[in-house]
């Protein structure tokens, strides 16, 4: 048309007429140039727009869940830090003297076993010297003085936690942080730090599991700007400092829902930045993008676009030019030639405009294959509330089929639909309209939440557009559930999923509010008796299947309105609510103790276990938690003083008795090295000789103030606190120096603890002791009790045959009070048993002990052993002992112990074994 009126105008005369189309021309370029360079503009920062959104969506879900996962490290200090304080830790000596064993250790253990992003826990005293270690027991002697938590937490007006720099592991050689909480006394001294170890590697895994493009990151920094950790991983930028920088300043000043533009400090690279602060710790997450990945798809159809656009131009601009060219050499034929050009410019435009229809068309299916594949369910709707847009994920959401949902319905009718289906539980028609004005309005975009009758919870996120407004709605089902799971481990225990000692108390808190109103309350604190040996003898396994079923057990024999919690270790607690009298909390431990007694069958072994129970009531015992609990626990410590399997009532002296005990438990830590201690000797009688063919060695314990201490107070103390060891060694040292004085073929007797049987030394610590008395070894004897025979029997076996063949000769001692067994002579050839006193006491009182007797000293004579009866006090029963074959006594009959130093006196002194025999059988 363009080219006609051209050639009408010419044919007009008009002077200027070859010059229009030329005009035209550039007029159509002008504004196809417009039209190209504001769409690319806008589309532009609509790409940079969605991007955006999805970092900061991003950003906000990294930083909530990383900061519930430093909650749970942080909940699971402060439970360590009360356990602590609950035992009575109130000092640096206490700290030392209760967090340095392992049974502390075993306790670190367990209370990450739950948490598999903590490396390991670690408890350091107030200088920084490392006390305990969930790796590894012995711990390492590691001094943290010059670490930045001691540092940091040290400091005036210090913070209760710190999350210090990254530092390679020395176990591991991972890049690890450590979360640090101060542990103070009740007066605010401090006492030590609690240390948890968190690999980097864990929060970069659960980067590595988002979606990510292909120039996107995720960073995680601290406040003053140190890189922790990033994906992709950059090992040599891990623990860097960008403080300093302008970068980080404005990284700083766009955590208010800020975006940031810039190049970046780890690769420069021109980048999108969306930083996203923790409340509860001075951490930031960073989510990133490269100008590059965000725009690459942007890019691809804009290059398209530009090209189809200049080739159009071109193509018109080409025509325009050949029709002049025509005008001008050869005007007679202008209108053919123009006709013909027309021709030829509307064949290119129409090809131009296919190629500009298919490649609008192939964005359109790109746009599609996006829209159904997002993760989120989509809806658009314009300003009249008509469904422009609806993508798949939106009907699988609102469990709609897709062909009964399309564009040009209403709003309305959408949910009407939705409601019909039963997946969503009501709609309110009303308040959609009113919540439709206040998107179109712009006064509203705030997420909240949907909920459906099948159980699946979403969020939606209104966005007002120009002309309508966006939905979009996000399935969070599974991180609901992964959030109910996190605060479920923080408040129960891992192994037996029973409340933990955290919502323990806070359960016991609530019971107590019932008790300042006149309810009685019971308290039952529980603690499993030999739970240890099984542990030690079948091994962790076994030992935690066991506490699975001690758990269920107690489950089953409470009310509804009792509650039960595992403390720790093997350590429960019940809270008996509405009760009548005491007698109701005394019936249920007696109950409590029967079924536990009750064999367990775990693994293939049957297992017999018991428990001591102390109880505490509200409010005559207390109506605080912390109190009601302590007061517990010193009834559970009197139970298991008084013989364990049996319950203890709390009463207002048992402090002072729990208050004794550690003061008799320091006493007893420093007497060997201020030398309290001595060692007695009880002459051994030989009735085949009729002479003394030895002394038992005997430990005695001079208290400066309380005098001599009986050994049956102070030996299982000893044993229980680990001081036996040293204690052992030195009796076994003394011993030997003195028999290596005595004359002939005199033999000494040691008594060994269970305890001293489980050390890997205590082989070497017997030869050494006779190397450097320069005594025979078969002049040693050691006795042990049944007990050494109940543990690990491979390893004791083996122990007792490696003495036996440097000379040394085993008696068994207390034979018959215990777990007597005869398997045990079977399988180990004793030297010597020593008949206990209990049995020798009752001769001539009740029958069936001189019956026992007899039948043990046949046994050992037919098996090759000697025989010594203990407690002999009467000529009556040496008589008896000696009509029945046996072959050695000891007993007051012919001394009672005397030092070392009196020996000689005693023997001046003592009757002559034939002469007391003669009389013996003249009584008789």
């Amino acid at each position: 048309m363009l080219l006609r009126l051209t050639h009408f105008i010419a044919l007009l005369g008009h002077p200027r007429a070859r010059y229009l189309p030329l005009a035209g021309s550039l007029f159509i370029g002008v504004v196809l140039a417009a039209a190209m360079a504001w769409y690319i503009i806008t589309s532009r920062q609509s790409v940079i727009g969605d991007a955006v959104r999805e970092m900061r969506n991003d950003a906000l879900m990294i930083a909530e869940d990383e900061e519930r996962l430093l909650q749970a490290v942080d909940v699971m200090q402060l439970g360590l830090i009360e356990h602590m304080r609950g035992i009575g830790i109130d000092s640096p000596e206490t700290l030392e003297q209760f967090m340095t064993s392992q049974a502390a250790h075993q306790n670190l253990s367990e209370r990450i076993a739950g948490l598999p992003y903590i490396a390991a826990l670690l408890l350091f005293d107030r200088h920084g010297q490392l006390l305990n270690f969930s790796r590894a027991w012995p711990p390492p002697s590691i001094s943290g003085a010059n670490k930045d938590f001691i540092r940091e937490l040290t400091a005036a007006g210090a913070p209760q936690t710190f999350i210090s720099e990254p530092s390679r592991g020395k176990v591991s050689g991972q890049w690890e942080i450590y979360l640090s909480r101060r542990f103070e006394a009740a007066d605010g001294r401090l006492l030590g730090f609690v240390v948890s170890t968190i690999e980097i590697s864990y929060f970069e895994q659960f980067y590595a599991r988002l979606p990510l493009t292909g120039g996107g990151a995720f960073n995680l920094y601290r406040r003053d700007g140190m890189l922790l950790a990033r994906y992709p991983h950059l090992d040599h930028q891990i623990g860097r400092t960008f403080a300093a920088t302008i970068n980080f300043s404005r990284v700083l000043g766009a955590l208010d829902d800020g975006v940031i533009r810039q190049t970046s400090l780890l690769n420069g690279e021109d980048r999108l930045i969306v930083p996203q602060a923790m409340v509860h710790f001075p951490l930031i997450v960073a989510v990133s993008d490269t100008m590059v990945s965000v725009l690459r798809s942007w890019s691809k159809g804009i290059r398209i676009l530009v090209a189809t656009t200049i080739l159009l131009e071109l193509a018109i601009a080409g025509t325009m030019l050949l029709a002049m060219r025509h005008l001008r050499s050869h005007e007679r034929l202008r209108v053919a030639e123009a006709a013909r050009a027309q021709a030829e410019a509307d064949l290119v435009l129409a090809e131009e405009r296919e190629r500009a229809a298919q490649t609008l068309h192939m964005q359109e299916l790109r746009f599609d294959t996006a829209l159904q594949n997002m993760l989120q369910g989509l809806i658009m709707v314009d300003r009249d509330g008509t469904l422009l847009v609806v993508n798949r994920r939106f009907c699988q959401l609102a469990g709609l089929p897709p062909h009964i949902v399309t564009p040009g319905m209403s709003y309305t009718e959408l949910w009407q639909l939705v409601v019909s289906q039963g997946n969503v539980r009501s709609v309110d028609m009303a308040a959609l309209r009113r919540q439709r004005e206040q998107v179109v309005g712009g006064r509203l975009c705030s997420p909240f939440v949907w909920e459906l009758s099948d159980g699946r919870v979403f969020t939606v996120t209104h966005q007002a557009m120009a002309e309508g407004w966006l939905t979009t709605y996000e399935d969070i089902t599974e991180r609901r559930a992964a959030e109910a799971r996190i605060a479920h481990l923080a408040h129960h225990d891992g192994l037996t999923n029973l409340p933990n000692r955290v919502l323990f108390r806070d359960t016991l808190v609530h019971a107590l509010a019932l008790a300042r109103r006149g309810h009685l309350l019971a308290l039952l604190c529980l603690d499993l008796d030999q739970f240890k040996a099984v542990n030690d003898t079948l091994g962790h396994p076994v030992g935690d299947g066991l506490l699975q079923a001690v758990a269920r057990r107690l489950q089953e024999c409470l009310r509804e309105t009792d509650a039960v919690a595992r403390l720790g270790g093997d350590e429960f607690a019940i809270v008996q609510t509405a009760i009548e009298s005491p007698i109701d909390a005394t019936g249920l431990a007696d109950r409590l103790i029967a079924l536990i007694e009750a064999p367990f069958e775990i693994e293939g072994h049957q297992i017999v276990i018991g428990t001591s129970i102390g109880i505490a009531f509200a409010p005559q015992d207390g109506l605080d938690a912390d109190e009601l609990l302590k007061n517990a626990d010193l009834a559970l410590y009197r139970a298991k003083f008084d013989g364990r399997g049996v319950y203890r009532l709390f009463h207002t002296g048992m402090d002072a008795e729990i208050q004794a005990r550690r003061v008799l438990e320091l006493d007893l830590r420093q007497a060997l090295g201020s030398g309290q201690f001595e060692v007695f000797y009880q002459p051994l009688i030989d009735l085949r000789i009729q002479a003394v063919a030895g002394f038992e060695a005997l430990l005695r314990w001079h208290h400066p103030e309380r005098g001599m201490i009986s050994p049956d107070k102070f030996v299982p103390l000893a044993e229980e606190i680990g001081a036996i060891l040293p204690i052992g060694e030195w009796v076994l040292r003394q011993a030997c120096a003195a028999a290596a004085a005595w004359p002939g073929a005199l033999h000494v007797s040691v008594n060994l603890s269970p305890v001293q049987f489980k050390s890997h030394d205590l082989v070497a610590t017997v030869i050494a002791a006779l190397r450097d008395a320069r005594l025979d070894p078969r002049r040693l004897e050691l006795e042990i009790t049944e007990t050494v025979m109940l543990q690990d029997t491979v390893a004791t076996l083996a122990t007792l045959h490696e003495l036996r063949s440097i000379g040394v000769s085993i008696a068994m001692d207390d034979f018959g009070t215990g777990y007597s067994s005869l398997s045990y002579l079977r399988r180990f050839p004793f030297d010597r048993i020593k008949i206990d006193q209990s049995f020798v006491r009752e001769l001539g009182k009740q029958g069936d002990c001189g019956a026992i007797i007899r039948a043990v000293i046949t046994l050992s004579r037919d098996l090759g052993m000697a025989t010594t009866a203990e407690g002999v006090e009467t000529r009556e029963q040496l008589c008896a002992l000696a009509e029945a074959g046996c072959s050695g006594i000891q007993g007051y009959l012919f001394s009672r112990p005397v030092p070392l130093r009196d020996i000689p006196a005693m023997l001046r002194t003592m009757p002559p074994i034939a002469d007391l025999l003669r009389q013996a059988a003249l009584v008789a």
